[in-house]
């Protein structure tokens, strides 16, 4: 069964909604470029097998990197210093703490 285009954005999203869930700022844009050069990759596959091999793989990088965002979460450290400057902090959305 080839993933479908709408499929494929709802993953994607998916998995960007889940690096943001991150609070380190190193390990959020990490997940984030991961995910779209995944999915930048897949979306030139041609060879439905690979496609589908390739989807299934990001569906279960995306429940680990669920459950390393909630651990993150629970064991937060202090802010980075690129992190408390708005101009470079680029998708943090904590400024008020």
């Amino acid at each position: 069964m080839a993933a479908g285009r709408a499929e494929l954005l709802q993953l994607y999203r998916q998995s960007l909604r889940a690096a943001q869930q991150f609070e380190t700022y190193n390990f959020r844009k990490y997940f984030y470029r991961r995910a779209r050069d995944r999915f930048r990759g897949l979306a030139g596959a041609t060879d439905a097998a690979a496609a589908d091999s390739a989807v299934a793989a990001a569906r279960a990088e995306l429940a680990v990197v669920r459950r390393q965002g909630a651990l993150n979460r629970m064991f937060a450290h202090r802010h980075t210093v690129i992190e408390a400057d708005p101009r470079y902090a680029g998708g943090a959305r904590r400024y008020a703490e």
